[in-house]
């Protein structure tokens, strides 16, 4: 008889962990809509979605489900404050091209931050046609590489032996 009363008194702890997790939903709910029509005029104006909103918005959705399970038996393990709050999930779609858009500006900022003469320059050369600045770097990267490659060919040239060519010395 002490098994019924003690799963009944569980019972009763489980069904006002129950209610008292069903008006956090109702607070939840409200913050996710709230969130999302915030991240939709985020999204109209600055052309991509807010990664901060974002990913918060996904750890909350989880955290809605988090009790969905419990409240329906599911699971035993009751949410957020007892357990820890859920991690934010990879993006799909166009939050996963903000992230990545976030993480690039992110690592150019402090490069940015390191060198403030640098600013300026870079101002300048905003202001003129960039497409020279732009392929220099590329058309010098393919002459170092045959350099490298015509130094080793002339090594080989100063031996003797049948591979070598009938190429005079200067």
């Amino acid at each position: 008889m002490s098994d019924v009363k003690q799963s009944r008194e569980g019972l009763i702890l489980r069904v006002l962990w129950m209610i008292l997790f069903a008006l956090v939903w109702q607070v939840a709910e409200l913050v996710l809509l709230a969130l999302v029509l915030v991240q939709l005029v985020y999204r109209l104006t600055s052309g991509r979605p807010h990664v901060g909103a974002m990913n918060f918005g996904d750890s909350l959705s989880q955290y809605v489900a988090q009790i969905g399970r419990f409240g329906c038996f599911h699971s035993d393990e009751k949410p957020w404050p007892f357990a820890d709050w859920p991690t934010p999930r990879e993006p799909q779609g166009e939050g996963a091209e903000a992230v990545r858009a976030a993480a690039w500006s992110a690592a150019a900022a402090p490069a940015a931050a390191a060198a403030p003469s640098a600013a300026p320059v870079q101002d300048a050369a905003a202001a003129e046609p960039a497409p020279a600045a732009v392929s220099a770097p590329v058309a010098s990267e393919t002459t170092v590489e045959p350099a490298a490659q015509d130094d080793s060919a002339e090594k080989g040239k100063d031996e003797t032996g049948p591979d070598a060519t009938a190429e005079p010395k200067a």
